[in-house]
């Protein structure tokens, strides 16, 4: 049992297995503040926090054949509630099968970016990415509408929310399809400009529904949670709330293993990008990373800078600010948040490891060389024992709500 005072005056602690400096203590109260995090407000999404938009968001969420005339695949075809909201595969798999690995929307309503290049800037732009790849939903945007014009309830719900839909959708020369992408691209240049317009803004409505819903999928409270929570009020019952074994695994996290360096804050990730020097696996082409989802996030016709955005001020949009491209972010990718991770595997952006135990391994040993780029140089070896490797996981572990 250790017995220790901060001069902040926050907690006195009684029934601990760990003996906590006073940084250590600072940083693992920060993990897990007294108030719960909720998102930020979206100025470039106006419907973000309408009831209306999240009822609406959330049919189309669940919605199977949501873009279009023979699709079959819904948003939760990748991101099921129960697989943590992911899928639980390897590689995310839908009309085709692509070289990634699912992210999990799971507090995605706390990024800047999204994708784990960072290629949007809001979920309602990214909600559009897999509408129109081919080896996704393989739909297109004009597909999305039809499917909202010929569903009863999902077209009362549209119409009393954001108002008519284009009249193109009910017209004799109407297509099921159109998109400016290659797959659908000379249907699209056929339609009128004005009728582009109306089907991108009817679209983009829909797209700001489905990112209004996806903002309410929030962690809750954890064991972890409930452990700081009984710091705070000296009850030994929450205390008790986190093994001795996940207390080991916490002290490492936040002192000899410095994992707190890139996965600090309630929702344990700095929402950055590194390049933390995984090697070539298979016969994958190594992700350009950051660099290449700079350039697709400018050129984003949804981006919160462009017409469709509720907001277009540099106030509004300032991570488009600072987006960094140089030879230190080739290869980088988005840090995850920690937060329900035993519920998402496998893990890194291409799933190769299958569990908790592979990815602390790779950590404390970190093998061979980047497969592109060079690996983030704040990340050294660190050599730990079974035991310990044992107690991180086992600290993940408490992470997950309950």
């Amino acid at each position: 049992m250790a017995i220790v005072s901060l001069a902040l005056g926050l907690v006195s602690m009684m029934q601990l297995s760990v003996d906590l400096t006073d940084n250590e203590l600072r940083a693992m109260l920060s993990l897990s503040p007294p108030e719960s995090p909720t998102p930020r407000a979206k100025p470039t999404n106006k419907f973000a926090d309408n009831p209306k938009a999240i009822e609406l968001g959330e049919k189309l969420f669940f919605r199977e054949g949501l873009a279009g005339e023979g699709t079959t695949q819904s948003c939760a075809s990748c991101h099921n509630p129960d697989l943590g909201w992911a899928d639980g595969i390897q590689f995310a798999k839908g009309d085709g099968v692509g070289t990634l690995n699912t992210p999990t929307v799971r507090n995605s309503a706390f990024s800047n970016f999204v994708f784990w290049d960072g290629r949007a800037d809001s979920l309602w732009a990214q909600a559009a990415h897999p509408i129109e790849s081919p080896i996704e939903m393989h739909g297109s945007r004009l597909g999305v509408l039809h499917t909202i014009n010929d569903d009863v309830e999902l077209k009362k719900l549209w119409v009393e929310l954001f108002g008519e839909l284009p009249k193109y959708l009910t017209s004799d020369i109407a297509a099921l399809h159109a998109a400016p992408n290659e797959e659908f691209g000379e249907i699209w240049q056929g339609i009128k400009a004005s009728e582009q317009l109306a089907i991108n803004t009817a679209f983009v409505k829909t797209l700001k529904a489905i990112a209004a819903f996806e903002r309410t999928v929030i962690s809750k409270h954890s064991n972890f949670d409930l452990f700081v929570n009984g710091l705070r009020k000296n009850d030994i019952e929450l205390i008790e709330k986190l093994s001795p074994q996940a207390q080991r695994g916490m002290q490492l996290f936040v002192g000899k293993a410095n994992c707190i360096n890139c996965h600090f804050g309630p929702l344990l990730s700095d929402g950055q990008f590194h390049n933390i020097g995984l090697e070539p696996y298979q016969d994958i082409m190594p992700v350009v990373g950051r660099p290449d989802g700079i350039e697709k996030v400018r050129l984003d016709l949804f981006n919160g800078r462009n017409q469709f955005s509720d907001d277009t001020s540099w106030k509004a949009n300032g991570q488009m600010l600072y987006m960094i491209s140089n030879e230190h972010t080739v290869g980088a990718l988005k840090t995850p948040s920690l937060r329900d991770v035993a519920l998402t595997a496998p893990y890194m952006h291409d799933g190769r490891f299958a569990t908790l135990e592979a990815v602390v391994q790779f950590y404390s040993l970190l093998p061979g060389f980047p497969g592109i780029g060079h690996r983030e140089e704040t990340l050294n070896r660190l050599l730990l024992s079974d035991d310990e490797l044992a107690e991180l996981v086992a600290f993940l572990k408490s992470l997950s709500s309950l």
